[in-house]
């Protein structure tokens, strides 16, 4: 398996922009994360996370793009996890468990586009009352 590295951000610095290609999934050594979507000027929190919970892990099994932003929230170290070790994981991983997860995946990016379109119809609704 590919060694990953560790990488530290700064309070309020940009790990990840929605719509960049995902080339790599991030697992939280210490510090806060929030994940969230911006449609305009409407922004959606997804997520607060904090010490060993992954993100940016969804796009790499999906469309190949990050499907939301992720700034951090205060001083973070992230374990960096490339492609090339996600797949040897998911290789090696059983092909039942697999499947659950692309499907869990695909569940997960469906239900976030839906709320984002629907969370952005209803500030719509409210700023034309």
């Amino acid at each position: 398996m590919t060694l990953n590295n560790i990488v530290t951000y700064a309070p309020g610095e940009r790990i990840l922009k929605k719509g960049d290609k995902a080339d790599k999934a991030y697992m939280i050594r210490s510090g806060k994360v929030r994940v969230y979507l911006r449609n305009n000027d409407k922004v959606l929190d997804l997520a607060q996370l904090g010490a060993d919970e992954i993100f940016g892990e969804t796009s790499m099994f999906t469309d190949g793009e990050y499907g939301a932003n992720v700034d951090a929230l205060e001083e973070t170290e992230l374990l960096e996890i490339t492609d090339e070790s996600l797949k040897s994981m998911m290789d090696s991983a059983d092909p039942v468990l697999c499947a659950i997860v692309k499907m869990l995946i695909k569940r997960l990016n469906e239900t976030n586009k839906k709320l984002l379109e629907s969370e952005t119809r209803e500030f719509m609704d409210l700023a034309f009352v």
